[in-house]
């Protein structure tokens, strides 16, 4: 394992200064008491992982924190980083949790079931497993499914957290009507003046009547709140005519202060934006700047959208809309040229740090094929170790037809992940790579990929005549 990949992913934030919501604290308390399952749902900017991560913080929780990215709609992903989770949970003699590999896709309800069972049960008593950012797995993923029926694996006074921008998916309908899940919504997470005044206070000196103008200007939406007290802070500006929507709201604040940053730090932030993650010897080596890890402290102990995950290296990240925001200034700052290089620099930092699927989404985003067939061709052999087929392939296709047509290992790789799911799909591709391996008199290619074939045919357990060929 690679530490910045696994602090990126798998590490609670650390928070500073936030203030504690005592009357949403008692509700988890008592939702993880009576139910295993809690769902956080708001809007972006609502304060979802600020509650839960200082709600565990102030009861000394122990337990998984998870952060949901696109690539855990692949079933295997997930498994394979939630069971690095649960590393620094296992006794001696624990074997470590099963990659969900091509022998168990015939049941991956069962696989699951007692993959949460044997997970649950390495845990601490009362320990809580939260999954952020849950949204990132389309509603029509199986993975859903999967989490909904884990929900029953769950022990009594232990929980299952979910942070999402969205309601639950329809899984989730039978552990609702049964009362197994606590929905807090945003009706919850909208800020009392109290908790309001509490905020405003800690950052800013202000009569009671400026608070409570702040408060209803925010609609107790945190992030509104969080962008007025740092306009406030730096220009004493009052009332204001806000624009309609909350992202104009968010966009229309964020270039107040944007604009108001010297050039270079400017740059600083749009650079380190095209990171989805970003540790501090990564930046520096980025953009070059040797005050990268104080810009970044700055960031997060002013609370503005920036996150910190502790470490033998501290790791920030941008809150989602901070990041869009700044994503959308990067060529207007960098110019599109740059923008172009900087992705592909970062891509190259990435995957040296071992964080490989940053690298490769960097690498398609800045439309570097050579680097990410190079990528796809060093991973392959580790991906279908850990089971992770669904992410090879949907690298591999993500490829230029032209780019894939050329490179027979690509072909190989693409075949061979096909071979237990799709072996109609995995021969094609598997007998083009060897007739490509044969026309440039590369014998060790040629013997992987006819034996290749031949697997397919042993996944396919029926007309074994074709064999002999190979």
């Amino acid at each position: 394992m690679h530490a910045h990949r696994l602090l990126a992913k798998l590490t609670r934030p650390r928070l500073h200064g936030a203030v504690a919501r005592d009357r949403l604290f008692a509700t988890l308390d008592a939702a993880q008491q009576h139910r295993p399952a809690i769902c956080v749902v708001g809007p972006p900017g609502a304060g979802k992982t600020t509650l839960v991560a200082s709600w565990l913080d102030a009861r000394d929780a122990h337990g998984i924190w998870y952060q949901i990215d696109p690539g855990d709609g692949d079933m295997a992903t997930f498994f394979h980083y939630l069971g690095a989770a649960a590393e620094p949970y296992a006794r001696k003699g624990h074997a470590p949790l099963p990659a969900l590999t091509p022998e168990y896709l015939k049941d991956i309800e069962g696989f699951s079931r007692r993959y949460f069972r044997e997970l649950f049960s390495r845990l601490p008593e009362a320990a809580v497993l939260v999954l952020d950012n849950y949204q990132e797995v389309a509603p029509e993923q199986a993975l859903h499914g999967l989490i909904a029926q884990a929900v029953d694996e769950v022990p009594s006074g232990a929980a299952l957290v979910v942070i999402s921008r969205r309601d639950p998916p329809d899984t989730y309908a039978r552990l609702i009507a049964n009362e197994h899940v606590e929905l807090v919504d945003w009706d919850q997470l909208r800020l009392t003046l109290d908790e309001a005044r509490s905020i405003v206070g800690a950052r800013l000196a202000l009569t009671e009547s400026e608070i409570a103008q702040l408060h209803e200007q925010s609609d107790g939406w945190a992030a509104g709140l969080t962008l007025m007290v740092e306009g406030r802070r730096r220009d004493g500006t009052a009332s204001i005519r806000l624009p309609a929507g909350r992202d104009a709201i968010f966009d229309y604040f964020a270039a107040q202060i944007f604009a108001r940053v010297e050039p270079g730090t400017q740059r600083f932030l749009v650079t380190t934006a095209l990171l989805p993650q970003v540790p501090v010897s990564i930046a520096r080596d980025l953009t070059g700047n040797t005050e990268a890890g104080a810009i970044l402290e700055d960031l997060y102990r002013r609370h503005l959208f920036t996150h910190r995950r502790p470490g033998a290296e501290p790791a920030y990240w941008y809150h989602a809309l901070f990041r869009e925001f700044l994503k959308g200034r990067a060529e207007i700052v960098l110019g599109t040229s740059a923008t172009h290089e900087l992705r592909r620099r970062a891509a190259r930092l990435l995957e040296a740090s071992g964080a490989f699927d940053g690298a490769f989404d960097l690498f398609r985003e800045a439309a570097d094929w050579p680097a990410a067939a190079r990528l796809i061709e060093r991973q392959a052999a580790e991906l279908l170790a850990q089971g992770r087929g669904q992410t090879l392939r949907e690298w591999t296709l993500a490829l230029p037809a032209e780019t894939l047509g050329e490179q027979p290992w690509l072909r190989y790789w693409l075949g061979t992940s096909l071979a237990p799911i799709d072996q109609p799909t995995a021969r094609y591709h598997l007998e083009r790579a060897f007739h490509q391996f044969e026309a440039s008199g590369e014998l060790t290619g040629q013997a992987l990929a006819a034996a290749g074939l031949i697997d397919t045919y042993l996944f396919e357990w029926t007309d074994f005549r074709p064999v002999r060929r190979w």
